[in-house]
């Protein structure tokens, strides 16, 4: 018996591309009946929300929307998503369709074995290579300083795709405290602590997403991500997990 999936798409400031994410993700819907949507909207200065809700209007599809001011970040839109979600098995994926769809289907029969599931990118791939070299080499720090301060041995922590079951995606975003920068590593991190079984999935990012600007400012943004990382760690040794 097939698990019904609920799949969570944080967006932020995408009017430009919103209508061909919608159209996609309404036509992976239709294939996949087993499949329902919940766009999260968080805090769009521009016309995303307004976009999705005429398109949700003329879809008829199982495709929802969230939407809430101001700007809170990725790690609170895919919470608010999950609190809706009705699905046995959740996912996230990038709103931008950074990722296949398709892939959404490997991680619900990986999640019929696992209790969480991870994407990762393999390092060799051709599609790796035509990365923008400061993503690759954020990437690369970020994953540095995750296994370092807080111990995990996941090849990849950043790659914006997910699984998990309800119970373990109600309990970890009930518990981790980080909105933006690392929030993954942290929900990775309460995972292993809480002894869940953890699985990895190679995926390849797109090619329009590759060729895509890149917002990741080296400096400022590895800053972040180790602030956080540390905030995590001190989190964990004060108690405020339990």
């Amino acid at each position: 018996m097939k698990q019904k999936v609920s799949v969570i798409l944080p967006v932020y400031n995408e009017s430009k591309y919103i209508s061909d994410i919608f159209r996609e993700i309404a036509d992976f819907s239709r294939k996949n009946p087993d499949f329902d949507f919940i766009f999260v909207d968080d805090g769009s200065k521009d016309r995303t929300k307004i976009i999705l809700q005429n398109r949700i209007k003329e879809s008829g599809n199982n495709i929802k929307l969230i939407s809430y001011n101001p700007n809170k970040g990725k790690g609170y839109a895919i919470k608010k998503g999950i609190e809706m979600a009705e699905g046995e098995h959740i996912c996230f994926t990038d709103g931008d369709l950074a990722y296949s769809p398709e892939y959404l289907k490997d991680f619900s029969r990986k999640l019929e074995e696992s209790d969480m599931v991870i994407g990762w990118r393999p390092p060799l791939s051709e599609n790796l290579k035509n990365t923008k070299g400061i993503r690759k080499l954020a990437g690369k720090i970020f994953n540095f300083f995750s296994r370092a301060i807080l111990q995990l041995n996941y090849r990849d922590m950043q790659a914006g795709i997910k699984g998990f079951r309800k119970p373990a995606a109600r309990y970890l975003f009930s518990k981790n405290k980080i909105n933006g920068w690392s929030f993954d590593a942290e929900i990775i991190f309460l995972a292993s602590k809480r002894g869940y079984s953890i699985s990895q999935i190679p995926v390849k990012v797109s090619e329009s997403n590759l060729k895509m600007k890149s917002q990741v400012s080296l400096v400022r943004d590895s800053i972040k991500m180790f602030i956080s990382l540390l905030k995590i760690r001190f989190n964990y040794l004060l108690g405020k997990y339990e």
